[in-house]
């Protein structure tokens, strides 16, 4: 029938749906509700489907009834539909839950129709229930795939979207949305052109958007996008045809991410390498890069220039075989250390074969790069030749050698003035005519701050003539300076010249020199012009004093030169008498004899003084090595004093005054002992009646005025050592010779002389200073200032002496001695000590021994020796063996391993003469497990 309003439509597609319905099965039952009287009819089928007896159902149901059967949480829905359908009439159709017979809920739709009458009121309402479970759960499955759908697009990273054939956007995820900076319901439905700002990235996006749909082959491409906010990025988009289910291409998908940070590091690290490869071929040093996996290394073109190989890649064998053999082994386990280890960076000096066959001494370093377990990957280094330099170094270090003999030869100071980096260097004879302690270091502000203040302008205007690149003047000038230590004021000469590099001034060097004695003596001279005739003897006595003064220092350095010298020779012969008997008095431990006892004794005595005589001589001639430590002078003293009562015996009587919280200071302990038992012993020579002898210490700060007081003693601070005594005192010409060597009053047979002369020695030689004072008949008071110690260092007592005698266990020993009395006695003690010996007469024969016996433990040599000295030896004995250990034996060894009158740390020596004894401690300790490397 025709169709001509909606109502009839509705009826019409109900009637075939209930068709249908009919046909599929799906109908579960039909209904009539008479509405004015409220009950409901329902069929069989009906019944049946919710479990009801068909026989009460006919008619006698209101519809509460039926309502009961229904979803508890659909029921509102239902009340609120059918009230609907009755209020306006008509069709009705609503989707709910209701309970079957099975007690199990299913999804059913109702399709009816209120009918009314002509005043509008409902009166039927009759419809039939279909069954729309499986429809249901399709449609749930369909909306659960679409929400997954919809999530997995959302949540996958960059940009994901899907278009039609014509380039409209059909999908979009958030990233799009991101990206398009717009919401998804304005771009859906349109092209990029459409909703994208700019033309060119749209029109370009487009254009490969269709050759990808028309080619039907997927694609991955790099697309440059602009985002809303101005921010340029890069973006990876794999696009793909999108296909029907017949394979025909219907659209596109496709899925971008960012790869803006993957583009920027990609091109910084193709600017890396761009550099890389530029300084590689820029620098100098030959570039390694070696891969650890499969030991392929690369060089660059410097591996030619410097060393004359064409090769380009090598492995890790061909560079290990060029290098010397005596390095190789070190060097190999050097780097591989570094690579199994944790380290990142190695370095080393070797010598590495050139092309031609010659060696260059080079320094190579590199670093390795690790994984991202830690595991090494490669390792990047270079190669530098240090050929030039070494030799550079070597002219450079002969010049300044033959400028420093030079420059003392002819009593000048340099001077060198570093204007780049601010910087001042004098040497110890120029900081000595500023007042200046040799060891202290200086700037500009000393030497402007040293200069007389009338002076001052002069020498500024002078310094800046010849800085100054227009003027470039010859810096020749004459000033005062006032000591900063010392106060004293002194006359300098000093003459220099500008190095300039190009308009620039980069330093000002030259020499000075003391003049102080040229001015006095010139305004000596211009007084005496003026007053001849009344200072002509006073000029005269007075240029006898001073050259009688030059002629004393003269003597005392000739003779502390000769003394010196004297004493290394007689060690060396001593050696060979002391160590002989000392052993021949161990062998007859066991078969005593007395006299034969009697005769070894006295000889091993006269022996022993004659040692001490040799120490006393060195000690006067600054030339015995010292080992200082911080020293507590208090406790030094006391630890002294049962040894100074024996020594005085009981005519004297010993007092000691010792200050609280005295300064410690930095000497030689032992030899500290052997100042002040000298001192005591000379007060007591003093003293033949008897009498009191004081030792006192006292902390002492000196000013510029108590230097000028004490003659010469630079202001500072001070530990101050006093010996005095009440005994007959010297006369003021007694007085001026009592420091120098073998003058005494005593005497013959009673005294050496050398007694006040190693007291000076010592001190002088400890950076410190001796006065004296004394009268006749009242005695004698001589004052030690010992420079302060600063700083917080515990000081030690003397080590104890006392210890036995180690014995070894069958190490082996090296002992090189040219002296052969002295070797062969050397072998023989440490033989009896139980050690294993070689003996050598000189430096090749032991480096020979020392290659073919790595076993040895222990290098015992000698210092003084023709040609090659001990110290240059244990130098190349270390450099084959760095866990060697060294001792050092020698009577005199002030060039060698002293510096400024201290042994040079690390250094152990044992001075000739030795005893058994004594050499079996040296021995003992350095062998020990906890003893020092050699240096």
């Amino acid at each position: 029938m025709d169709a001509s309003t909606p109502d009839d439509l509705d009826r019409v597609r109900d009637a075939e749906r209930v068709e249908m319905a009919l046909a599929a099965g799906a109908i579960v039952g039909t209904w009539f509700w008479d509405i004015p009287r409220n009950r409901v009819t329902i069929d069989d089928a009906l019944a049946d489907a919710f479990g009801l007896d068909p026989s009460v159902s006919r008619d006698n149901l209101p519809l509460e009834q039926i309502l009961e059967y229904v979803h508890p949480d659909d029921r509102p829905g239902v009340s609120a539909a059918i009230a609907d359908a009755i209020g306006r009439g008509g069709r009705y159709a609503h989707a709910y839950r209701t309970l079957g017979k099975d007690r199990q809920y299913r999804w059913i739709e109702a399709i009816g129709r209120v009918d009314l009458d002509a005043d509008g009121i409902a009166v039927g309402f009759p419809g039939v229930l279909i069954d729309i479970e499986q429809r249901r759960r399709i449609e749930a499955e369909r909306d659960q795939a679409q929400t997954l759908l919809r999530s997995f697009i959302d949540a996958a990273p960059g940009v994901v979207y899907a278009k039609d054939r014509q380039g409209r956007m059909l999908i979009g995820n958030r990233g799009t949305t991101e990206l398009i900076g717009r919401p998804l319901e304005d771009y859906v439905g349109r092209t990029d052109a459409e909703f994208l700002g700019d033309p060119a990235q749209a029109a370009a996006v487009m254009a490969t958007d269709e050759r990808i749909m028309s080619s039907g082959q997927s694609e991955q491409v790099e697309e440059a996008v602009s985002f809303p906010g101005g921010r340029r990025a890069w973006w990876l988009s794999t696009k793909a045809p999108l296909r029907d289910a017949d394979g025909n291409v219907i659209g596109l998908v496709g899925t971008s991410l960012d790869i803006t940070d993957r583009k920027a590091a990609e091109a910084r690290h193709l600017e890396v390498e761009e550099r890389y490869r530029l300084a590689a071929r820029a620098t100098n040093d030959a570039i390694w890069d070696w891969r650890i996996a499969d030991g392929q290394v690369v060089w660059n073109e410097a591996l030619a220039t410097l060393f004359g190989y064409r090769e380009v890649e090598t492995d890790a064998q061909w560079w290990l075989d060029r290098i010397h053999p005596d390095d190789r082994e070190r060097v190999e386990h050097g780097i591989h250390a570094v690579i199994r280890g944790t380290g990142s960076v190695w370095s080393d000096e070797y010598r590495f074969c050139r092309a031609d066959g010659s060696y260059a001494t080079v320094l190579d370093r590199g670093t390795v790069l690790r994984g991202s377990a830690g595991e090494p990957v490669r390792m990047i280094g270079a190669i530098l030749d240090l050929s030039a330099r070494r030799a550079a170094e070597a002219a450079l270090a002969q010049s300044e050698e033959r400028l420093r003999l030079a420059t003392d030869a002819g009593d000048l100071g340099f001077w060198d003035v570093d204007l780049v980096h601010d910087a001042l260097i004098w040497s110890p004879r120029t900081k000595g005519m500023f007042g200046i302690s040799p060891q202290a270091a200086v700037t500009m502000r000393d030497f402007y701050d040293g200069l007389h203040p009338q002076d001052r302008e002069a020498t500024a205007a002078a310094f800046e003539a010849a800085s100054d690149p227009a003027r470039r003047a010859l810096y020749d000038v004459e000033y005062r300076t006032i000591g900063k230590e010392d106060g004293i004021e002194r006359w300098v000469a000093a003459k220099g010249r500008g190095l300039f590099e190009g308009d620039r001034c980069v330093r000002v060097l030259g020499v000075a020199i003391d003049v102080t004695a040229r001015k006095r003596a010139d305004a000596r001279l211009q007084e005496l012009n003026e007053q001849l005739e009344s200072r002509v003897l006073e000029e005269v006595a007075e240029r006898t004093r001073v050259e009688e003064a030059l002629r004393q220092s003269q003597k005392m350095e000739a003779v502390g030169q000769l003394t010196g010298g004297i004493a290394h020779d007689f060690n060396n012969m001593l050696a060979a008498v002391i160590g002989p008997l000392d052993l021949l008095a161990s062998r007859l431990k066991d078969h005593p004899d007395p006299r034969t006892k009697r005769y070894i004794d006295m000889a091993i005595d006269g022996a022993n003084r004659a040692a001490q005589l040799t120490q006393r001589l060195l000690a006067f001639s600054r030339q015995q090595p010292l080992q200082p430590v911080a020293v507590d002078a208090n406790r030094l003293i006391v630890g002294m004093r049962d040894l100074l009562v024996h020594s005085l015996g009981s005519s004297v009587r010993l007092v000691t005054e010792l200050q609280d919280e005295v300064w410690c200071t930095h000497v030689d302990a032992n030899q500290m002992e052997n100042v002040i038992l000298n001192l005591a012993v000379n007060a007591r020579d003093a003293m033949p009646g008897g009498g009191r002898l004081t030792i006192a210490t006292s902390n002492c700060t000196l000013d510029a005025d108590d230097a000028v007081a004490l003659h010469g003693v630079p202001r500072g601070e001070y530990v101050l050592i006093s010996v005095s005594d009440d005994g007959s005192g010297m006369s003021p010409e007694v007085m001026t010779k009592a420091f120098d060597p073998f003058y005494t009053t005593k005497k013959v047979g009673k005294g050496t002389g050398l007694g006040l002369s190693q007291v000076y020695g010592f001190v002088r030689q400890s950076a410190g200073h001796v006065r004296m004072l004394s009268e006749v008949a009242r005695g004698t008071v001589v004052k030690l200032y010992l420079p302060r110690l600063v700083g917080g260092v515990e000081a030690k007592p003397p080590a104890d002496q006392g210890v036995a005698a180690p014995h070894g266990r069958q190490e082996l020993v090296l002992v090189v001695d040219d002296e052969p009395a002295v070797r062969q006695f050397s072998t023989d003690a440490l033989t009896e000590l139980g050690y294993r010996v070689l003996a050598a007469d000189g430096a090749a024969n032991a480096l020979q021994l020392l290659d073919a016996h790595p076993d040895i433990v222990l290098l015992f040599t000698d210092v003084v020796m023709p040609e090659v000295n001990g110290r240059q030896l244990a130098d190349a004995a270390l450099q084959r063996r760095p866990d060697l250990k060294v001792l050092f034996a020698s009577g005199n060894s002030r060039n060698t391993l002293v510096q400024d009158g201290v042994l040079a740390p690390g250094v152990q020596l044992i001075g000739k003469p030795f005893t058994v004894d004594a050499l079996a401690l040296r021995v003992g300790a350095i062998l020990a497990p906890d003893a020092a490397p050699a240096a």
